[in-house]
């Protein structure tokens, strides 16, 4: 993952538009910046990919026909007064498969593993401290047998763990509703089991709410318990948003994250301050925020507030 971290910030450093003198011919591949050519290849490595798997469903297919691929690469650089400086990153593609009647999917990522089996990217604050072994490849396929606009079940098995081939499996429901006017209500279901931890179970609930044109709240609460965790690992988030450009907004969030059973259950909260907008290119986003956090890991340590600052680049490519 490391020479994708740091692909991208060379790509991100170098000039982002060239040929200045050739305004009126039309670019070529040579002229394009390397942003761009990054993330044409990396969708079309993953199209690729997809139409591979999907030629298993059928006697033909026309490669150059996919176009099924989306994804996401994030990079996050972080200085935490508690833990000092790390650089976190992400990935996740998700393709689609038409011969197979666009009811199986797979997808492959790096990242932790409740957000990988949630279908969530990277929800909590980097520096909430977790086993370092989670941060690892995976890579699942999937089956949707039933989707509609208020309900989806899908199932999904796949391996993790790189080499170590830890294999998983995963029954997922989701549930969204509109409540009024201005409300979103969703909740997510999960039952799993993987090799290494046996089974487990996550909870999610979860309400978006237009407050006005400008003002937007999103709040959530997440819940996993397995045969790994001290009881029930839990998080929650309240953030409130101000869009004061269509492609800008600025947010104050509030969180906690613990797990039940451990000697201090409340291993950390804390406040941030963020803002995100687009960054060059309709689909590269940057966030950057300050914030303090009050973690405590252990009954002899005192809770004391400790700064922490960051910024995350994210790349989104596909549909």
């Amino acid at each position: 993952m490391r020479w994708v971290i740091m692909s991208l910030i060379l790509l991100l450093v170098s000039p982002t538009v060239q040929g200045q003198s050739k305004e009126t011919e039309k670019p070529t591949d040579e002229d394009k910046p390397m942003i761009d050519s990054f993330r044409e290849g990396l969708t079309s490595s993953v199209n690729a990919t997809a139409a591979w798997l999907d030629s298993f469903f059928a006697d033909e297919i026309d490669p150059d026909a996919y176009d099924t691929a989306s994804g996401s690469l994030r990079v996050t650089p972080e200085w935490d007064e508690y833990g000092g400086f790390k650089l976190d990153s992400s990935f996740r593609a998700t393709v689609v498969f038409p011969q197979a009647e666009r009811k199986f999917s797979a997808i492959i990522g790096r990242g932790d593993f409740d957000d990988f089996i949630n279908d969530t990217q990277q929800s909590r604050p980097s520096v909430i401290r977790r086993d370092q072994s989670d941060e690892e490849w995976m890579l699942g396929l999937g089956f949707d047998p039933q989707v509609s606009n208020n309900h989806n079940l899908s199932f999904g098995a796949g391996i993790r763990g790189g080499l170590a081939l830890d294999p998983y499996f995963r029954v997922r429901y989701k549930y969204e509703s509109i409540i009024g006017e201005n409300v979103e209500f969703f909740t997510q279901s999960v039952g799993f089991w993987r090799d290494s931890d046996g089974f487990g179970v996550a909870q999610t609930f979860a309400f978006d709410a237009a407050l006005s044109d400008n003002w937007f709240s999103k709040s959530w609460v997440k819940g996993t318990f397995a045969e790994r965790t001290e009881g029930v690992r839990w998080h929650a988030s309240q953030k409130i948003y101000y869009m004061y450009h269509f492609e800008r907004a600025i947010a104050g969030e509030v969180w906690w994250y613990g797990e039940t059973e451990l000697a201090v259950p409340m291993q950390d909260y804390g406040i941030r301050a963020l803002h995100r907008s687009r960054f060059k290119r309709e689909w590269l986003f940057l966030e950057g925020w300050v914030g303090l956090h009050w973690p405590r890991e252990t009954v002899e340590e005192q809770r004391k507030p400790r700064w922490m600052v960051g910024l995350e680049l994210e790349l989104l490519f596909g549909k």
